[in-house]
């Protein structure tokens, strides 16, 4: 570990910021290989400090855009992203642009839509 650190360290990483994400990595490491984990620790902390749990951001997870799957007869087509809440109306705007789809489309009159909202359309033809 320590050459490790000393390789980073003279790629320009402060040694502060390569230990606190060393911890990181370790803290998550914990439910699987807890005895490795914790020797790991005893080694960066002097004097058991508390072990906790790395803080995340929701925004950065959540994410506002699906991929709906295209079916045309109960055969997947074609996969469109859009964003969420998408109507189906606004879907078929999306297929009719999209050139892959439009063929299967060309001169053919939809009998029956099944819209599942942000996951599926299938058009039955």
């Amino acid at each position: 570990m320590h050459s490790f650190i000393n390789k980073e360290i003279s790629k320009g990483y402060r040694k502060k910021t390569i230990l606190e994400n060393y911890e990181k990595i370790l803290i998550t490491m914990m439910p699987i290989l807890p005895h490795l984990s914790n020797e790991c620790f005893a080694s960066l902390k002097e004097n058991n400090e508390r072990i906790v749990w790395p803080e995340f951001d929701e925004k950065l997870i959540k994410d506002d855009t699906s991929t709906i799957v295209i079916q045309i007869n109960g055969k997947k087509r074609g996969l469109i992203k859009a964003k969420l809440g998408l109507t189906e109306k606004d879907l078929m705007k999306l297929i009719d642009n999209d050139n892959n789809l439009k063929k299967y489309l060309f001169n053919k009159k939809i009998k029956k839509n099944i819209y599942i909202k942000n996951k599926l359309l299938n058009l039955i033809i």
